[in-house]
């Protein structure tokens, strides 16, 4: 439902191959963000797709305020939808501690976000034909490579040493 409230006018805006690959992004961050911050837990879904999809829209909404009609409106029922996820996934994770349940992570939910945040504002157009400052775009593309290698070598430098001290 998500993907579809929020993933259909990304695409039918700024197109297929942007919008896929900020949902791919953000698959990609949330199972990195996860191996390395919680690794104990399970990875369920697509949630890091689905929160890259939700921060894209609101980097989309950044990019070309002027040119939306109900931007703002836009930009409220993300937020307003992001809290009430948030305030979901709390609730849940504390009910699960109480039942002893292995538990989901939401760690993907947060660096899904940040994938799509960062690179909609790399690849999504603006509007009005402008080009975005030259800054922003060095900025979202330095965060999303620094969380990109810095997830593939923890996991990397993980596995050698886990594997040296099994032998």
């Amino acid at each position: 439902l998500t993907q579809l409230l929020f993933g259909l006018p990304l695409e039918m805006v700024h197109g297929s191959a942007r919008t896929g690959v900020i949902y791919m992004a953000g698959v990609l961050a949330g199972s990195l963000g996860t191996s390395v911050v919680d690794s104990e837990v399970y990875l369920v879904g697509a949630s890091g797709g689905v929160y890259a999809l939700l921060a894209a829209q609101v980097a989309s909404v950044l990019l070309n305020l002027e040119q939306m009609r109900h931007g703002i409106l836009q930009l409220m029922a993300v937020i307003l939808f992001v809290f009430c996820d948030l305030g979901y996934a709390l609730y849940s994770r504390d009910l699960e501690e109480l039942q002893a349940r292995p538990t989901v992570s939401y760690i993907a939910h947060m660096t899904g976000a940040l994938a799509g945040l960062s690179v909609g504002l790399l690849l999504l157009r603006q509007l009005d034909g402008g080009l975005r400052p030259r800054l922003l775009r060095w900025l979202a593309l330095g965060v999303w490579s620094a969380f990109s290698v810095f997830g593939i070598a923890f996991n990397l430098i993980n596995t050698v040493t886990a594997q040296l001290l099994a032998e």
